[in-house]
């Protein structure tokens, strides 16, 4: 599916918008289900001697059946639940890391230190104004009917007003796509005889004078005239069409009112990657920080070992310098974020912690969070792509052989060059003979070839993000350990 946004579905009302509606049943609600995390436990041993195991335990992974809990011993991790945002989220100092606008209860709009100079953030700019903040508060605190009616075009309904959306409104767009698979508040199944009416099945009661019905005014001129394939109203019809009557009840069909229309396992990826997006835009935006999709395939570097991680998006800082922040770059990361759309992690007979669903979903949680710790520790660092410095990179290969012929050994002439035959050469006009072509530059409009591209010596394709200024934003100056956020 296409990318959500107000210009492009706000001219279509949702079908969950109008949960009154008949329509047919869609299937059973898919249970909500979170993967519970059971680990070994942590031990004092030298940290060191076991990061040296990282790099054999992932190259050990060749299919998910590899993945298993002693994998992660080497890892020493530790997994700790319903902690609060405030220990999360680190306080070193005051200095360091102020209370925000919204937190601060002095008279102040801006965060000042204790000589009342204001603090800014570590780039120099001044944190959002609380005001901001506000506006974002009221719109996510909205009720979620009123404002998926917003987002959708329809009126208010009777008694209710009609609510503003700005800064939240591709949030909400996305929520509201993901209520049509998840919302089971206003599930309502129930049963009523089938009629070969379908306006209440989902189709508008209001049709037109041409739809499945003669015209009044030819009705009236040939009241008893009908054709050889018109059927008698008492005629028996296909089951098909019409429902059949059994010992006089009527057949039953199912129909459904609510905000669905399918399970939550059957919701379009795009859709919560969207939402998610939208969400930490929103968030990110006032300070300074926008949202990107990884332009390389994200890949954990271990030594030779390249491990593929999912990534959905990462949150980077744009820079000051505006030419640069033209130009694409950004600096961070600052959050990376997975959007993944398993819904079930265990086996009906698994403990749960235990489940292969589960194991599979840790490994990939771990992964991203050293993924973001790998490009957050580039800093000052200069790229070296694979192979950089080796003699394979930089020695013309096979001992100096002529490379004009890529595994035609009848071309070869033990080193010495074809004779260029006089009659092949005056037949061809050369291109620099023309005057409006002898400004090109050599080879500009030839596209290499296959043999051509693995005639060149040189380093492997780099890793690194060109247009990223890998920084550790946020992390102190003193601190000798970085927070990942994933």
């Amino acid at each position: 599916m296409a990318e959500f946004g107000p210009s492009k579905y706000s001219g279509f009302p949702s079908v969950s918008s109008e949960p009154d509606r008949e329509r047919r049943a869609p299937s059973g609600p898919t249970p909500l289900d979170f993967p519970a995390y059971k680990l070994p436990d942590a031990t004092d041993d030298d940290p060191e001697a076991s990061l040296r195991q990282v790099h054999d335990i992932l190259a050990s992974i060749r299919r998910p059946q590899d993945i298993t809990l002693d994998k992660f011993k080497a890892l020493n991790l530790k997994v700790e639940t319903g902690l609060s945002a405030s220990c999360i989220v680190r306080k070193d100092g005051p200095d360091f890391f102020p209370p925000l606008p919204w937190e601060d209860t002095s008279p102040n709009s801006s965060p000042l230190t204790e000589d009342g100079s204001p603090i800014l953030m570590e780039n120099g700019n001044s944190y959002p104004p609380k005001e901001r903040f506000d506006v974002l508060k009221e719109e996510l605190l909205l009720e979620n009917d009123d404002a998926f009616r917003e987002v959708a075009r329809l009126p208010p309904r009777e008694g209710r007003q009609r609510v503003r959306v700005t800064h939240a409104r591709k949030f909400w767009t996305g929520l509201e796509r993901m209520a049509q698979y998840w919302d089971t508040s206003l599930d309502n199944y129930f049963e009523r005889p089938a009629t070969p009416n379908q306006a209440a099945e989902g189709e508008s009661g209001d049709r037109m004078q041409t739809d499945n019905e003669p015209s009044p005014c030819k009705t009236q001129q040939n009241p008893e005239t009908q054709m050889d394939i018109d059927h008698p109203l008492n005629a028996a019809a296909p089951e098909n069409n019409v429902p059949s009557e059994r010992d006089g009840e009527p057949e039953l069909v199912a129909m459904y009112t609510g905000r669905r229309i399918g399970a939550g396992h059957e919701m379009p990826e795009d859709i919560r990657e969207e939402t998610i997006r939208a969400l930490t835009e929103m968030a990110a935006w006032p300070f300074g920080c926008q949202v990107a999709l990884p332009m390389l395939p994200p890949r954990l570097s271990l030594r030779t070992l390249l491990f593929p991680v999912r990534q959905t998006f990462a949150a980077a800082r744009s820079p000051k310098d505006r030419q640069l922040a033209r130009s694409g770059v950004m600096e961070g990361p600052v959050f990376s974020a997975q959007c993944r759309p398993e819904t079930c992690f265990r086996a009906p007979g698994d403990v749960p912690g235990t489940g292969f669903g589960e194991v599979c979903d840790l490994l990939r949680e771990v992964g991203g969070m050293l993924l973001a710790a790998q490009e957050r520790a580039r800093q000052g660092m200069t790229e070296v792509r694979p192979g950089e410095g080796k003699w394979w990179t930089a020695t013309p290969r096979w001992g100096g052989a002529p490379n004009d012929a890529v595994g035609d050994s009848g071309n070869f002439t033990n080193g010495e060059e074809k004779p260029v035959s006089e009659n092949g050469s005056s037949r061809k006009r050369s291109k620099y003979e023309h005057p409006f072509l002898a400004s090109r530059r050599p080879g500009s409009s030839k596209k290499l070839s296959n043999s051509e591209k693995w005639k060149i010596v040189q380093p492997g394709p780099g890793l690194w993000d060109k247009r990223m200024r890998y920084i550790q934003i946020g992390k102190g100056p003193d601190n000798p350990f970085d927070d990942v956020s994933s």
